[in-house]
């Protein structure tokens, strides 16, 4: 630290009054800046309960939701994209399982349908001709070899008669006609075999016709059902807001995916927040917690912390503090409790706060 110049020395100097004006001036400014230097290299001492600090609550906000929920989006049908809502249930109504919640206009699914079972009733009529077809072919072709087999017999023991009767040309004709009725035989043979393969190949074709036509047909009419879409579980009905906000009504248009409504089972509820990651240490699995409503005056409920989230990541996406998720199961299921709305856990900060006479460094 800078020494003073002693009062007495300065007042001592009669002789330049100017002189001691500016000894003055320059003891004072050193007198300030050992005071500076002074004040910002040592650490204040400030008792905790007299330095101004206020103990503030940590206020966590969240929204309660179902333990058990069905999402209910269009259904999966072929080559179809935008699907109309013909009928819709009522907003904030209770279903049971079975219950129709929503139907999709299947007009065009029934005109396919219509086209697909004229199609059947066509193919099975080809195929029961083919079939009728290839019993008289087979029948045809069964006469005719017996046929050929008569002939080849008598044409057979003609041949085998040895008569001195007989001219050389009559033999030799009679040798030549039992070939000929053999090949005609062997030729019936084959050609009713080909006509069984052939009938085989032509039934085959018209069956398979039929049973992919029959698939298409309970293709499309699965399709029919699946667009008049019954609750899985029951509880309570609230509609999904769309991008820009808008609640479903019947007569709109969605795409295939967009969610329509939720179904939440209200007896089991739970409490869904966001905390900071310096605040996890705050909490614990199986931790009891306290709840408390807003906008229900008086209304507070209980719980305990059902999962602490591992994954730590940005609020928003214009908001970069961390955080984590915290869920907390409810331990009573009130009847007015409904998905959506809003309660705070309410935490005191105390120990975060310094016992009283601790050192704090306060920044300037």
């Amino acid at each position: 630290m800078t020494a003073l110049p002693h009062p007495k020395r300065i007042s001592a100097r009669k002789g330049n009054p100017g002189r001691c004006l500016l000894l003055c001036a320059a003891s004072l400014t050193t007198l300030i800046s050992a005071a500076s230097l002074t004040g910002c290299s040592e650490a204040e001492i400030v008792d905790a309960d007299k330095s101004g600090l206020q103990i503030q609550d940590l206020a966590i906000n969240g929204e309660l939701a179902a333990a058990r929920s069905v999402r209910v989006a269009p259904p999966s049908i072929s080559r179809m994209w935008n699907y109309n809502i013909k009928t819709l249930i009522p907003e904030n109504s209770y279903v049971s399982v079975g219950d129709l919640v929503v139907a999709f206009d299947d007009k065009p699914i029934k005109d396919a349908l219509q086209d697909k079972q004229a199609e059947l009733k066509q193919a099975e009529s080809e195929l029961e001709n083919s079939q009728l077809q290839e019993t008289r072919t087979e029948r045809d072709d069964a006469l005719a070899i017996e046929e050929k087999r008569a002939e080849y017999e008598k044409n057979r023991r003609k041949s085998e008669i040895l008569d001195q009767s007989m001219s050389r040309n009559e033999r030799r004709k009679a040798q030549i006609d039992y070939q000929v009725a053999s090949n005609d035989l062997e030729l019936a043979q084959a050609m009713a075999k080909l006509h069984r393969n052939t009938g085989a190949l032509t039934i085959s074709l018209a069956e398979r016709k039929v049973q992919r036509l029959k698939q298409e047909v309970s293709v499309l009419q699965d399709e029919v059902a699946k667009l008049k879409v019954t609750a899985s579980i029951a509880g309570l009905v609230q509609y999904v807001p769309n991008w820009e906000g808008e609640k479903p009504s019947e007569g709109d248009s969605v795409r295939f995916g967009q969610p329509v409504l939720d179904i939440s089972d209200l007896s089991q509820m739970q409490f869904r927040a966001q905390i900071d990651e310096a605040d996890k240490t705050r909490f614990a699995v199986g931790a009891p917690v306290s709840l408390v409503l807003d906008g229900i005056a008086g209304s507070s409920l209980q719980g305990e912390v059902a999962e602490l989230g591992n994954v730590v990541r940005d609020r928003a996406r214009d908001d970069r503090r961390r955080v984590i998720d915290l869920r907390v199961t409810l331990s009573s299921a009130e009847t007015e409790l409904r998905p959506g709305m809003t309660a705070v856990i309410n935490l005191p900060t105390a120990d975060n706060v310094p016992p009283q006479g601790e050192i704090v460094e306060v920044s300037r």
